[in-house]
């Protein structure tokens, strides 16, 4: 169901016509109240950024509304210089370089790995495949980060010039530049410039803008029905009216939701098929 469609079917059902910015608005609050109800995956999304040494805050992307998970992963790139068919190469900085790092660069054989570090001497896994120049990076395991209460990272990590691989994070505030967006806070402070990935829950373009959404494709009842719901408040409809519509959006909105918190939260493999008893 396309956005012209879904006013063309709220304006028969309603046997009335609203003016464009109301039907927008029943629309709209009626998305909101859905996407509040359940959570499928296709309100979620992920974003990539970069945390900076000795900055504790990280900016939340502008239609972030509340997180599922936030990792950091450790990314140094360094000038290297090796030799082909060596084991070992030359770094100008090993700060951040440890055991079990993926290393990848000019020279450097497949699926190389930090086996030991000595010095500005790193040694891999494999045979450099070719002589090593230029800028090689260094990248390490994810590590999820533990959400915790802002105090609660205040009151552990109370010296602000302390420095450490992150292991907790939490919702800190609005962003000092923009008081619309929020900031999360690390702790403790960062000591390199981690890279981060934020999987986090988020509300999609609305089918008034978009003229045809994930909902409106898939869950066109919910939609219709929880809209004219909002219509006949508008109208301050009968009782009985309200209340059919809103017996048709509950049985609707009960199908979105045995799919965003029910079928796509497992698998047959793990939960076995879904099974009707026999009588």
């Amino acid at each position: 169901m396309t956005y012209d469609e879904l006013v063309v079917a709220v304006t028969d059902y309603c046997e009335n016509t609203f003016p464009t910015v109301d039907m927008n608005i029943f629309i709209q609050q009626a998305e909101q109240r859905i996407y509040n109800t359940a959570q499928p995956a296709n309100l979620r999304k992920n974003v990539t950024g970069v945390t900076q040494s000795g900055n504790k805050y990280l900016s939340a992307p502008d239609d972030f509304l509340s997180t599922y998970s936030l990792a950091l992963y450790p990314v140094i790139s360094t000038a290297t210089t090796g030799t082909s068919g060596a084991f070992t190469v030359t770094v100008t900085s090993a700060t951040g370089i440890a055991i079990g790092q993926a290393v990848s660069g000019t020279g450097i054989g497949t699926g190389a790995l930090v086996r030991s570090v000595s010095g500005t001497t790193v040694l891999l896994t494999v045979a450099n495949s070719g002589a090593v120049s230029g800028t090689v990076t260094f990248t390490g395991d994810y590590l999820y980060l533990l959400n915790k209460d802002v105090n609660w990272i205040r009151e552990a990590y109370p010296n602000t010039a302390g420095r450490g691989e992150p292991q907790y994070y939490a919702i800190f505030g609005p962003n000092s530049s923009n008081a619309d967006e929020l900031t999360f806070i690390m702790g403790p402070t960062p000591d390199l410039n981690y890279s981060a990935e934020l999987h986090y829950y988020y509300y999609p373009e609305s089918i008034v803008t978009a003229g045809n959404t994930w909902l409106g494709d898939n869950f066109d009842s919910v939609l219709l029905y929880g809209t004219i719901c909002e219509a006949f408040v508008y109208m301050r409809q009968e009782g009985d009216m309200v209340k059919q519509a809103n017996d048709r959006y509950v049985q609707a909105i009960a199908l979105y939701k045995n799919l965003a918190d029910g079928k796509q939260r497992g698998d047959a493999y793990r939960d076995g098929q879904v099974r009707t008893q026999v009588a």
